[in-house]
């Protein structure tokens, strides 16, 4: 059997246009009415709503980017790419997947939460700016798909949430090396090689958690 592990750093959106509609969205709480106090609230409140707003943009392939993709083959180097313009990043991290793809064998997908939202955003993502998908990720696969192993699914069931670090020092190995919430603040700095490392490192346990599971499963080599 051949595993791609694929993770990938998603990032809020940056258009203007989409900001300002988010903008145009949050009005002020219905108990209040004097323009005085509307304008307290505009001034004191709202700036940091909108922020919040569009930070959970990055949640969405709706309206937030993929900022960086990595990706291992089986027991191969982890590897992550990042670019600023995000049509080229699809496209060269297509390429490069495929170009580190073994001959023989349709490969399954291992990540954490990679039905839900990694593989779902990459195809949101492409649908958006036109990108042509390569069929060995796949389009709408369920969990339990054997195109997918999804590690939050196999420990937690198809409902219920827990987080890659969890499971991992649950399993007494090492954690995560930092937080999804420090990927944006990465970006606006322009820390990105921390960024690529972070997402490889996010790559590496994941591999080691799907190692583990699949000595319960009956199918480590």
């Amino acid at each position: 059997m051949t595993y791609l592990v694929l993770d990938i750093e998603t990032l809020p959106t940056t258009d203007p246009k989409i900001i300002a509609a988010i903008a145009e969205d949050i009005t002020p709480p219905g108990n209040i009415s004097k323009p005085e106090t509307i304008a307290a609230w505009e001034r004191d409140k709202k700036p940091g709503l909108i922020a919040e707003a569009v930070s959970k943009t990055a949640l969405s392939g709706q309206h937030g980017r993929i900022g960086c993709i990595g990706w291992a083959w089986d027991e191969g180097e982890a590897c992550a790419l990042l670019d600023q313009d995000e049509p080229s990043l699809l496209n060269r991290a297509f390429q490069e997947i495929e170009r580190g793809m073994p001959k023989f064998g349709v490969p399954t997908v291992v990540g954490h939460n990679v039905v839900a939202f990694d593989i779902r955003f990459i195809w949101q993502r492409a649908f958006v700016l036109g990108v042509k998908v390569p069929s060995f990720i796949p389009r709408a696969p369920k969990p339990w798909d054997a195109s997918v192993f999804d590690t939050m699914v196999q420990w937690a069931g198809p409902r219920d949430l827990v987080g890659l670090d969890t499971i991992a020092k649950a399993m007494g190995m090492p954690g995560k090396t930092g937080s999804g919430a420090d990927v944006a603040g990465m970006w606006q700095r322009g820390e990105f090689e921390a960024l690529a490392a972070y997402c490889k490192s996010d790559i590496e346990v994941t591999r080691a958690v799907h190692r583990r599971m699949q000595i319960a499963i009956g199918e480590a080599a």
